[in-house]
């Protein structure tokens, strides 16, 4: 059986990341018609009362709310997994995950229970705009800190792995490139969506090289002719 028991379980939460992360385009998608137009969201009139005419926002948030959770989970698991580096390294990594994973959580905790509050208000009032741009506001300034935070952790952890290959070499690069993509994405959304994408694909190839395989007996015992088993395969 596959030497790392937990590498199972690790591939498993991966694949869910992968799914969650592409959720919220799938979402818009087939179910996002009657949303206000990216232009029209600073206009509390015409932005609350279709936000309340439809459930597909109040979904999104949950599936980012979601997400975040589960990148906590992921970020640890690949933590379990580096070698060759330094703790100070693998900590500095690990908490820039963690606070891109609370921020995800904290944009979603927002699009689940404050918009939806507000979109049951009477727009046009002084005070029902005002809380719902502050909302608006705040999760703008979020949207930058998540690719901003994830990017740092996604370099961190894996530009060591380039020189350590203590990563398959496709997970290193696509970590590069998300961390490259992410840090960018603090001052361009455009790279901030493209984070999003590779943030997808990071997961995805995660799950892949997390999956069980066998062992042979001489990768077991570490004999002559075959080295000990890795995480990796």
């Amino acid at each position: 059986m596959n030497a790392y028991p937990g590498l199972r379980t690790d591939g498993v939460l991966a694949g869910l990341l992968a799914l969650l992360w592409a959720a919220p385009a799938g979402i818009l998608a087939l179910g996002g018609s009657g949303l206000p137009a990216p232009g029209s969201l600073n206009d509390p009139v015409r932005a609350l009362p279709a936000i309340g005419a439809s459930p597909a926002l109040t979904v999104v948030a949950a599936a980012i709310l979601a997400t975040g959770v589960v990148q906590v989970l992921v970020v640890i698991a690949l933590d379990d997994r580096l070698a060759g580096r330094s703790r100070r390294q693998r900590h500095l990594a690990a908490a820039f995950g963690i606070v891109s994973g609370s921020f995800l959580m904290l944009d979603g905790a927002l699009g689940v229970t404050a918009l939806p509050q507000l979109a049951h208000l009477n727009p046009g009032q002084a005070a029902v705009d005002g809380a719902y741009l502050a909302t608006l506001g705040m999760r703008n300034g979020i949207d930058r800190v998540i690719p901003l935070t994830l990017g740092l952790w996604a370099l961190i952890a894996h530009w060591p792995a380039w020189r350590y290959r203590d990563l398959p070499r496709s997970l290193t690069v696509l970590g590069l490139l998300l961390g490259a993509a992410g840090v960018a994405g603090s001052a361009l959304p455009e790279a901030g969506t493209a984070s999003v994408l590779l943030a997808t694909l990071w997961a995805a190839a995660f799950a892949l090289a997390a999956r069980p395989r066998r062992a042979s007996p001489k990768e077991k015992d570490g004999g002559p002719g075959g080295p000990p088993s890795t995480p990796w395969g």
